[in-house]
């Protein structure tokens, strides 16, 4: 029963650390466009 909880617990981590993880890129992508300042790199070339 301590091994199902410990498995639990791991796959709760994991899952958080995916989930912070695809953030974090989302987050430097936006980033790197704003500094570029290029609309065109997010938006495609149709506005």
């Amino acid at each position: 029963d301590a091994l199902l909880l410990q498995l639990t617990n791991t796959a709760a981590y994991y899952t958080y650390l995916l989930l912070l993880l695809k953030s974090v890129v989302y987050f430097a992508i936006i980033t790197f466009c704003l500094l570029r300042g290029t609309a065109a790199c997010c938006n495609g070339e149709r506005s």
